[in-house]
């Protein structure tokens, strides 16, 4: 069973993003995957994600999915971002 981790939701991303730290301390394995480049808001490039995860998540209204979230260091206090893809 995976940790209660916050996380941010946001609908300024597109996508799923995890750290590395969660994956880690969860014992989560990852996925190779083709290189894809984070964009920012400004059009400006700050990663290349090469890695994938699913893992299944809960909310409290009682939906359930198993998302792909691609691995990336976050910066702040967030393991975890749930976009709006």
């Amino acid at each position: 069973m995976l940790s209660s981790v916050e996380n941010l939701l946001t609908v300024g991303s597109s996508g799923y993003f995890v750290d590395p730290n969660f994956i880690v301390s969860n014992g989560l394995t990852c996925q190779t995957i083709a290189p894809l480049f984070v964009v920012l808001i400004d059009s400006t490039v700050n990663a290349c994600v090469t890695h994938a995860v699913s893992f299944p998540i809960d909310f409290a209204c009682g939906y359930s999915c198993v998302p792909e979230f691609f691995m990336t260091k976050l910066e702040g206090t967030y393991l975890v971002v749930l976009g709006h893809n």
